[in-house]
């Protein structure tokens, strides 16, 4: 939100505070502790001067609870942001757009404290402001839904296990309504759709993988309708996620066909996480032949062959973090997912950062895996292995969802390094619940071999 408006008759008063301590232009050098003490200062010279509901103390009283949060002063951070959404509701109205990022640092302040009842009331309201009290449409009210919706997401990690349902069917309804607004927004065939239509497409992955881990999640995934208690079958809710699935894939390729000039790279591309999800859902058949075809459509469009190559000799872990229209950024990405083991060359490691107990052997869908793979150089274990294409061996024990899918032929575990390490059937079973991508050699699936550094969750360790 943009308070320059506000603020700017309040330029007088900041002149009169020295140089490198008006309020959002510390020196560099000052630590939070010495920023949350100058915001302090500010806001009482402020309010003194304006008085203590003026809305140009908003911003101050904003800041000075984003370094409250940081120093883990929750209680304290949440009185100052309801008193900024006080004033704001005084000066503008109940439905005040200037609220808004108010009512998000407050979920996100419960959040961080575990008051999840209180952030789960308070995301109900705000989704009811985005819904029915929004006057415009436009790229903030596009930006703020998809906030929101992963903010559901975060939730299936931290909140009660019994909420996963909710969280999920929340999170996917938000992310459609800001899929419908961006396309009345821009237009149905914008590249910039791309990105929030692979966002549903992994969270029907969570969701399949929720459905067959068992537990509340799975129950509510079944449910034929809300305050219903008849359920569905598993395998015709699977049924179901995969066909969801290929809709949204079909929806990407409809963004980069339509229009004067389709996107010859971005169909091939497009392609590629088509055959990563008949494997996710056991079509083997189908997976290889896609990938032959998104093989010839790769190098039919001009793409550099060596590039292709580069994208297909390597294995990765499905379904991939983001999406990528361009055989350039897919390889870039790739090699961020690379690591070498200090010492330890010529060993190239494909990286798994795994995101939660809450749902275990699975990628975060907020965050990069290479980015979460960074954060620590410690907790990981280390496996070699070797695939074989795509064929149709049952394996015990991955996800039940894909028994029939069996790349991995065979799993070492080398080395971990973790304080108090599950048993080594469990860690062999943590790498034998992820799929891969296979090898490709002139558009056919190859044997390949390869070793793996697998970041276990913080809250799976005992």
């Amino acid at each position: 939100m943009t308070m320059t408006k506000l603020l700017s008759p309040a330029l007088a008063l900041l002149l009169a505070i020295p140089v490198g301590i008006a309020y959002g232009q510390p020196d560099p050098a000052l630590n939070v502790l010495d920023e949350l003490a100058l915001g302090r200062e500010l806001l009482n010279d402020m309010q003194d001067t304006l008085g203590p509901m003026d809305t140009r103390l908003i911003e101050p009283i904003e800041q000075l609870a984003d370094n409250l949060m940081m120093l883990n002063q929750f209680d304290e951070a949440h009185d100052l942001l309801d008193r900024a959404m006080q004033i704001a509701r005084i000066e503008d109205g109940l439905y005040t757009d200037i609220q808004r990022p108010l009512l998000s640092k407050k979920i996100g302040n419960f959040a961080n404290r575990g008051n999840w009842e209180a952030a789960r009331e308070n995301m109900e309201h705000l989704y009811w402001l985005y819904t029915e009290k929004s006057k415009f449409i436009n790229q903030e009210l596009i930006d703020d839904l998809l906030e929101l919706s992963r903010f559901h997401l975060r939730a299936l990690a931290e909140d009660d296990s019994f909420y996963q349902g909710y969280h999920f069917s929340r999170s996917a309804e938000i992310r459609w309504i800001a899929i419908a607004v961006a396309q009345t927004l821009w237009s149905e065939n914008d590249a910039r759709l791309a990105p929030m239509i692979y966002e549903q497409l992994r969270q029907l992955h969570l969701q399949t993988v929720a459905l067959w881990n068992g537990g509340p999640a799975s129950y509510q995934l079944r449910k034929v309708g809300p305050g219903l208690e008849a359920m569905r079958g598993r395998y015709d809710v699977n049924e179901t996620f995969y066909l969801s699935g290929l809709g949204l894939l079909n929806r990407l390729y409809e963004v980069y066909a339509g229009g004067e000039s389709p996107d010859a790279e971005a169909l091939a591309m497009t392609n590629v996480y088509l055959g990563d999800w008949h494997i996710l859902y056991d079509k083997p058949e189908a997976a290889t032949k896609i990938y032959r075809q998104a093989y010839k459509e790769m190098l039919a469009t001009g793409v550099d062959e060596s590039l292709v190559n580069e994208l297909w000799d390597q294995p990765i872990v499905i379904p991939d973090t983001k999406f990528y229209s361009t055989v350039e950024a897919a390889v870039v990405a790739q090699r961020t997912k690379l690591v070498t083991l200090e010492g330890e060359a010529p060993y190239v490691y494909i990286s798994f950062s795994e995101w939660s107990a809450a749902l275990p052997n699975v990628r975060s869908p907020l965050f990069s895996d290479a980015g979460n793979s960074q954060e620590s150089n410690s907790n990981f274990a280390l496996f070699s292995f070797s695939l074989a294409g795509v064929n149709t061996v049952s394996r015990s024990f991955s996800h039940r969802y894909s028994s029939t899918v069996n790349m991995i032929e065979q799993a070492e575990l080398l080395a971990h390094y973790l304080e108090s390490p599950p048993e080594e059937g469990l860690l062999l079973a943590k790498f034998n619940s992820l799929t891969f991508r296979p090898r490709l050699v002139d558009g056919e699936p190859r044997q390949a071999t390869g070793r793996l550094k697998y970041y276990l969750a913080r809250d799976t360790v005992k």
